[in-house]
């Protein structure tokens, strides 16, 4: 193919106006820039074609922005303008043109009535895709609807997968024909797509451009849709899922070879481990890598030679060297990456393989990262799970244990996930329950090695890995062992909300009474009081203790409601508890919160209640604030630390839309403890420090700092001194020194 303006327009013929034509419908016309035919290009089309063809012109005119002629051979010729500049990669464009050459321009396509073979329909289907990739979509239609008409039977449909397979397969294989060290290593029939690349990740990339334009014309030639099933591994796979297949071990090949790049002395030996099982040779003038790159859809075969390589080197180093680790953390690193690197091309770009609604059923999808048997990713992340676990980490220290299992956890990530998809897959088959023998049969494989895999990291200690792990793939099992173990309540009653819907509760309350824990069985919160009722109907035995259970619950509940008399909240809150007790509950099943704050209320001094003529049997109940108020007032003359205490403790009880109040009550407590004592002399000493240390103020400071942090509870001195009831200390010059040097001293103190 010469080299050709940018634009060049092309003669269609419509089919209505020759439907006895046994020849293509499409005919080249090349035209310079003065419109005028060259000898060149139309000896060149009558090659094909009777020149008259194109002669006779009777008449024209314009439709839809194109010209139309009328021609007394060839009837109604609309004059098409289209550019050269090709979709696919420039490195590529070149070799394609040259090694499809004869079928773009012959573009022979026999009729339905002729026989094609294997080999041509592969041909011509290659030289669509190329007319496709130049943008010229009805020269591709033409040819892919001759091939495979609309009404084709299942066996050209089968057909169809098998050259569609095949093609993307000779695409992802291909061979760098141009690259010198190959000439005698490219077979005579090879894919027709040689990359003019040298260098092996430009390879890769063009080869995964390539793909995405393949794929886009199988769409836009309406192929794709009408692709079925074809057979991998032993097993029935959608076709258009293997092609995405064959895009994520380009995709995992990549970032193979930036790993090469790195590694490169243990990806060779993986590599040519790798040929040697497959019985590949190296030409003399070739590399392993070279060759090894080369077939992609091969790629996973280093996996196993990976950890061949791996264990060699753990036999071979001394446990104290630092190879003996590297090893280890790069071959998880290379395998991590390659296999994540693939799922998430599956996960972005899941849109262009995605099947139409109306597409028939589908064979449960087994991803090639789930796949198992000899090689099989599967089980090389087992092997792989073992040789981290019982060979490396019993002997790692705290930092490579870390480094182990953060890697481990991402490779079990990867190893469920392949469960999933292959679940989800049968969830999907229509009609509904088709597959039902053969989920329930995964499901509980599913179950088992997921309990297997993360049952050691349990054992190890490894929590915060487990749990990341055992929520994501709902591993109740494990969640709840990983709860009993660290004797954490607060996170099971998060995951019995998290789960609700997934019936956590039934779970825990089943696996309660099968380890013979019925006492924690019967003192769940009272949130989960319904849903135990119903658990417990099942079990007559244990029922009767429920209904105190219940009835502890119900006091409860109108003691929360009870906002006006003080004793009767008081009472009820009591008979709430003593219906704990009978039913053998633990007292940490109690809501302290509020008991602490009635205590507030019962502890008020009797002097201060006389005061303000408050009958300690028949006074209402009183808020956070009002107690606050009480603790603090000029008439409670004994108050001394542990009455401003309590008042500061009372600010937890205010609810935390008041903070503006929550800050001044602050400054309220501290500027009444600061009125309680005189700051007029310095009894006879200069140092604040100890001139202070009997005030309440200090005293007060001291019980803060054995509970909480200071900063909690001292409002800003600056506020502190704008008070107005401290407007008389704020004249003597003294008391603002010794405050502030005690704010000073005490907030160093406690950092």
């Amino acid at each position: 193919c010469p080299r050709r303006s940018r634009m060049k327009p092309k003669l269609v013929m419509f089919p209505t106006f020759h439907s006895t034509l046994t020849h293509s419908l499409i005919y080249h016309i090349f035209l310079q820039q003065d419109n005028q035919y060259t000898q060149q290009y139309i000896s060149n089309l009558t090659r094909t074609k009777p020149f008259y063809l194109f002669f006779f012109v009777r008449g024209g005119g314009c439709c839809a922005d194109l010209p139309v002629f009328f021609s007394q051979n060839s009837g109604l010729v609309a004059v098409v303008a289209r550019e050269t500049a090709s979709i696919l990669p420039e490195t590529m464009e070149d070799s394609l043109c040259s090694s499809l050459a004869p079928e773009v321009s012959a573009m022979e396509t026999p009729t339905r009535a002729e026989p094609v073979a294997q080999e041509d329909k592969t041909k011509l289907l290659k030289a669509a895709f190329l007319h496709f990739c130049r943008n010229d979509l009805v020269g591709a239609q033409t040819v892919t609807d001759e091939l495979f008409p609309a009404n084709a039977d299942g066996d050209e449909g089968a057909e169809l997968d098998g050259l569609v397979t095949r093609i993307n397969l000779d695409l992802v294989d291909d061979y760098p024909a141009s690259d010198p060290r190959w000439a005698e290593s490219v077979p005579d029939e090879s894919g027709g797509f040689p990359l003019t690349s040298l260098i092996i990740l430009h390879q890769l990339e063009d080869k995964m451009k390539a793909h995405g334009c393949f794929m886009d014309f199988l769409l836009q030639v309406g192929l794709l849709d009408r692709l079925g099933q074809v057979t991998v591994r032993s097993s029935p796979v959608a076709t258009r899922l293997l092609l995405c297949e064959h895009a994520e071990k380009l995709q995992a090949a990549m970032v193979l070879k930036n790993h090469h790049s790195k590694h490169g002395e243990l990806v060779n030996r993986a590599i040519g481990i790798a040929l040697q099982k497959n019985g590949a040779t190296v030409p003399p003038s070739l590399t392993a890598a070279d060759v090894f790159f080369r077939e992609v859809s091969q790629i996973s075969s280093v996996f196993e030679c990976l950890l061949d390589e791996e264990e060699r080197s753990l036999k071979e180093s001394p446990v104290d060297s630092v190879q003996w680790a590297e090893v280890v953390l790069t071959v998880n690193n290379v395998i991590k990456d390659m296999l994540q690197a693939a799922s998430q091309y599956r996960e972005t770009k899941a849109f262009m393989y995605r099947a139409s609604e109306t597409a028939a059923a589908e064979p449960e999808y087994i991803p090639w990262t789930a796949s198992g048997g000899v090689g099989g990713v599967r089980s090389v992340l087992s092997r792989q799970h073992e040789v981290i676990l019982r060979s490396v980490y019993p002997h790692a220290d705290s930092e490579l244990r870390s480094a182990l299992c953060e890697q481990l956890v991402a490779l079990l990530d990867i190893y469920l996930g392949g469960y999933v998809a292959q679940l989800t897959s049968l969830q999907q088959q229509r009609p509904l329950g088709a597959q039902q023998e053969r989920y329930n049969s995964l499901e509980m494989e599913y179950s088992q090695r997921r309990s297997e895999l993360l049952a050691p990291l349990l054992e190890l200690g490894q929590y915060q890995w487990v749990a990341a792990l055992a929520e994501k793939y709902c591993d109740f099992d494990i969640l709840v062992q990983m709860c009993e173990q660290t004797d954490n309540q607060s996170r099971l009653q998060h995951y019995m909300t998290k789960f609700a819907d997934q019936n956590f509760a039934d779970f825990l309350f089943r696996w309660y009474m099968e380890k013979g824990k019925r006492g924690k069985l019967l003192s769940q919160p009272a949130a989960q009081h319904q849903q135990l009722a119903s658990f417990l109907q099942s079990h007559q035995h244990l029922s009767w203790l429920h209904h105190i259970h219940s009835m502890r619950a119900t006091l409860y509940s109108q003691a929360n409601g009870e906002t006006r008399y003080f004793v009767k909240k008081k009472t009820l809150l009591a008979l709430s508890k003593l219906t704990v007790l009978a039913s053998d509950l633990h007292e940490d099943e109690l809501n302290k919160h509020q008991e602490r704050f009635l205590l507030h209320q019962e502890t008020l001094p009797r002097q201060l209640l006389e005061e303000k003529q408050l009958n300690p049997d028949t006074m209402p109940l009183l808020s956070a604030h009002n107690l606050i108020q009480l603790y603090i007032c000029d008439e409670n003359r004994r108050a001394n630390e542990y009455d401003f205490k309590k008042a500061l403790d009372l600010l937890e009880y205010i609810d935390e839309e008041e903070a503006e109040d929550i800050d001044s009550l602050k400054c309220e407590i501290f500027g009444k403890a600061l009125r309680r004592d005189d700051w007029s002399s310095t009894d006879g000493t200069d140092d604040p420090l100890e001139a202070a240390k009997d005030s309440i103020f200090v005293k007060i400071l001291l019980k803060l700092i054995q509970e909480v942090s200071l900063q909690t509870y001292l409002p800003d001195v600056k506020e502190l001194l704008e008070l107005e009831d401290l407007s008389g200390l704020k004249s003597k010059p003294y008391f603002e020194f010794v405050l502030r040097a005690n704010y000073e001293h005490y907030l160093e103190a406690q950092m």
